[in-house]
């Protein structure tokens, strides 16, 4: 993944917005978080735009997925072909070994030729990258040419890319 494009740290208001969408399913909040994606993503422009994908299992208990919302209410269209193959449970408290290991071989890609284009994975907030990664693996064998990860919040600390800046 080339980096990260996120509005706020994962705290204070930003932490009880994500919170409240994901697991209080307050849904009514995506098209105010929206506005913060676009504006994180302002100055980069993307030819694709995915968003982070949920197991169906997942997403049939909670309703939605909260990053296909926030790709919908930012006016963006998603595009369709990432998929989670494996349910992998809740990762809080995970480190960041752990997370990587959680993901790998979760997701799968049958969408369309992605070659040379930028591409956006969209989600609600991202922790150590490790899932975000995994997907940018997937899209960049697509022929993606540059993956970014956009996010409402991100964790406070570094997120574990090689080589890749955050940009706030």
């Amino acid at each position: 993944m080339e980096g990260v494009l996120a509005s706020f740290e994962m705290a204070g208001p930003a932490r009880q917005a994500v919170h409240a969408l994901k697991y209080r399913f307050v849904r009514a909040l995506a098209p105010a978080m929206a506005p913060h994606l676009v504006c994180a993503s302002s100055g980069h422009s993307f030819n694709a735009v995915f968003p982070v994908p949920l197991h169906r299992s997942r997403e049939k208990s909670r309703g939605f997925n909260q990053a296909e919302l926030l790709v919908q209410a930012a006016g963006w269209d998603a595009e369709p072909g990432l998929t989670r193959v494996r349910n992998t449970g809740r990762q809080v408290g995970m480190h960041e070994r752990q997370r990587r290991a959680n993901v790998a071989g979760a997701f799968r890609y049958a969408g369309r030729d992605l070659a040379g284009l930028r591409v956006a994975l969209v989600d609600d907030v991202i922790t150590t990258g490790a899932t975000m990664q995994e997907c940018a693996v997937l899209l960049r064998a697509a022929g993606a040419r540059e993956v970014w990860g956009v996010a409402f919040a991100r964790a406070s600390y570094r997120v574990a890319l090689p080589d890749a800046p955050i940009e706030d």
